[in-house]
């Protein structure tokens, strides 16, 4: 769109938002232009404002939802001008061996808008990005912009809780009661688990019994692992799902899950390079299995705006709190409180 220009957000360092004025990029015969109406701020946008990680400048924003502006002649995806959709903004090369053998959510190439000379990362704080067409997924009417965004986090969850292969009746338990973790719940629940929450701060413990929490534990006052055991019977937890990237979470995980338990490793350990210390024969002898969730693939995002669309799992309760794009900096300090679960950002309102 020659000549017409848009605003986006980009972080030039720690605690330094800047609303850059830039042109509206033209689509190519196989891409759709889409009007972002809602960007949730996640954590990779929080440790990057501030100054945890440091790729700098960044384009933040990879959780959103718009409308279709414009579709190239070459787009297969049945999506027309003005359909509301969700948008999966890192791009596959479908080339590289992980791809070829179906692992597209570890593609060696996984890009989010990295082109040399401009400033890195998906642009989901921007008024207009252009994806290629398998990137957008509609989205029901009925839905909100803001919880469309929220279809990238639950895709990943998607992921994770596929990954688990969770049998009915096994005692699942979830580290962590951030966004995340509570999703994580509400599938396990969805898949007949007993679930079990540790988490150190009230709210959350409370939000998660709200939701269905079977049990949930406070590690300031307890010990974990004697907790888990006790309520399993000396058991051990089937799954255990890490929530919380801290290194002694994992290694408690692996000391309290059951024979054949599976610990899945869902979110990233800062700093990298972090190790954790662990008997080899806890892994001999009760046959644990330690692995990890990382992003989502096609399917799995189209289950997740399945469960939006069909109403199946209701997100409005996280959505803690929406900002105009004039306010971005008191929405990244709201983001940051333990109070929230997501703040979104209307990349339209107050621009």
């Amino acid at each position: 769109m020659s000549g017409k220009t848009m605003i986006r957000t980009v972080l030039r360092g720690p605690k330094d938002i800047y609303l850059e004025r830039s042109e509206i990029p033209s689509i190519g015969p196989d891409e759709v232009l889409v009007r972002l109406r809602a960007g949730a701020l996640c954590t990779w946008e929080q440790r990057t404002y501030q100054g945890i990680a440091k790729n700098y400048p960044l384009l933040g924003g990879h959780e959103s939802a718009g409308t279709v502006e414009a579709v190239g002649s070459q787009v297969l995806t049945k999506v027309k001008v003005g359909d509301k959709v969700a948008v999966a903004f890192l791009t596959r090369c479908m080339q590289c061996e992980s791809c070829r053998r179906g692992y597209t959510n570890i593609c060696d190439n996984l890009r989010a808008g990295d082109e040399p000379g401009k400033p890195f990362g998906p642009g989901g704080l921007s008024q207009y990005a252009v994806v290629k067409g398998y990137q957008v997924y509609k989205l029901a009417d009925h839905l909100s912009f803001a919880e469309g965004s929220l279809a990238e986090p639950l895709a990943c969850v998607v992921h994770s809780v596929r990954r688990a292969n969770i049998q009915p009746g096994e005692t699942v338990v979830i580290v962590g009661a951030g966004i995340m973790g509570l999703f994580h719940l509400l599938l396990a629940k969805e898949r007949g688990a007993r679930v079990v929450v540790s988490e150190l701060i009230e709210l959350r413990r409370e939000m998660a019994q709200r939701l269905g929490a079977d049990a949930v534990i406070d590690p300031h006052k307890e010990n974990y692992v004697q907790q888990v055991r006790e309520l399993t019977d000396g058991w051990g937890a089937d799954v255990t799902f890490c929530a919380i990237g801290v290194s002694q979470i994992i290694e408690e995980a692996v000391q309290a899950a059951a024979k054949r338990g599976r610990v899945m490793v869902y979110a990233a350990v800062y700093p990298h390079g972090s190790t954790i210390t662990l008997d080899p024969n806890l892994f001999h002898h009760r046959e644990i299995v330690l692995t990890g969730s990382m992003s989502q693939d096609q399917d799995d995002f189209q289950q997740a705006v399945n469960l939006l669309n069909t109403g199946a799992l209701d997100v409005k309760p996280f959505i803690s709190k929406v900002f105009p794009l004039g306010q971005i900096e008191a929405a990244f300090q709201a983001s940051l409180s333990l109070d929230t679960y997501r703040v979104i950002v209307d990349p339209w309102d107050g621009a």
